[in-house]
């Protein structure tokens, strides 16, 4: 596998936290889960932190972790990732700490800045590295750029995933970082995500995905302090089946983000970047 590819993978890792919930049709006024999912993502702005793992098939399986802070105002915000790789692939990368510094912005559709030593062959060292992710995925046979809208933009909006829950029901009661919550298990249904949205209903039926399973964490003002979800995507979006199950914290709701994108002269595009790597 070459470095080119590695870094792809994990690029495309660190958008499906962000792309997991790109989600179309009504909120359920009278599903709890769709409610709260509603409530938390018109919230301004709050903090998270999130941990993954993905298992992609003959390109195997790996772990990546974060945390940061959504803008909903700003439709912006910033996370921090690191990753662990598979044995195979540990002494192709040029850091035996494999992070990423991501800023994305939503203002208009969505765009991804990402920093990372894991770049340091392909760019000079402390350039982001930009990727348009409506443009690529269109590229790819996938209109993204049609089926989100900006204020999606954050790595929490797995939430308007939620708003497609279906079957919910209370599993119990337990506290999350101090704050008491109901717990919810559920299932996601793709065909209310695309309902009446044309480019959606095609991604899902690219994915071959009918429905998700699915957990979330309620409080007592409506809002979502953790949720669940386990995805599969099919071998059409990145060469081979890839799973991927990630576990989110919301916190500091209000809190104050100061989000500054890269200026151009620190940036590369990642079309530039084509063929790179050995």
């Amino acid at each position: 596998m070459t470095l080119r590819r590695i870094l792809s993978l994990l690029c495309f890792a660190a958008c499906a936290s962000t792309l997991v919930g790109c989600a179309g049709g009504d909120t359920l006024a009278l599903d709890p889960v769709a409610r709260a999912a509603s409530t938390t993502a018109d919230t301004t702005s709050s903090k998270f932190e999130f941990q993954a793992s993905l298992s992609a098939g003959s390109l195997g399986s790996f772990s990546f972790h974060g945390n940061g802070i959504y803008d909903g105002k700003g439709k912006s915000g910033w996370m921090n990732m690191h990753f662990a790789l598979p044995a195979a692939y540990q002494m192709q990368v040029p850091t035996s700490d494999p992070s990423m510094e991501m800023i994305f912005d939503g203002s208009h559709g969505l765009v991804m800045y990402m920093r990372s030593p894991l770049f340091d062959k392909l760019v000079p060292a402390g350039k982001w590295v930009k990727m348009d992710v409506g443009k690529m995925a269109k590229k790819e046979g996938v209109d993204l750029g049609a089926i989100m809208n900006a204020n999606q933009a954050d790595p929490s909006q797995a939430l308007r995933m939620l708003t497609a829950s279906s079957n919910a029901r209370v599993t119990g009661s337990e506290r999350i970082r101090g704050v008491r919550t109901t717990h919810y298990a559920f299932n996601i249904d793709f065909k209310k995500l695309a309902r009446d949205n044309k480019q959606l209903r095609q991604l899902t039926e690219a994915t071959g995905s009918v429905s998700a399973p699915a957990e979330a964490w309620i409080d007592s003002k409506g809002r979502v302090r953790r949720l669940a979800v386990t995805m599969s995507l099919g071998a059409a979006q990145i060469g081979t089946p890839m799973t991927m199950t990630m576990t989110e914290d919301l916190y500091d709701f209000g809190a104050r983000a100061d989000i500054t994108l890269p200026t151009d002269d620190l940036v590369v595009d990642l079309s530039s970047l084509a063929g790179s790597g050995s």
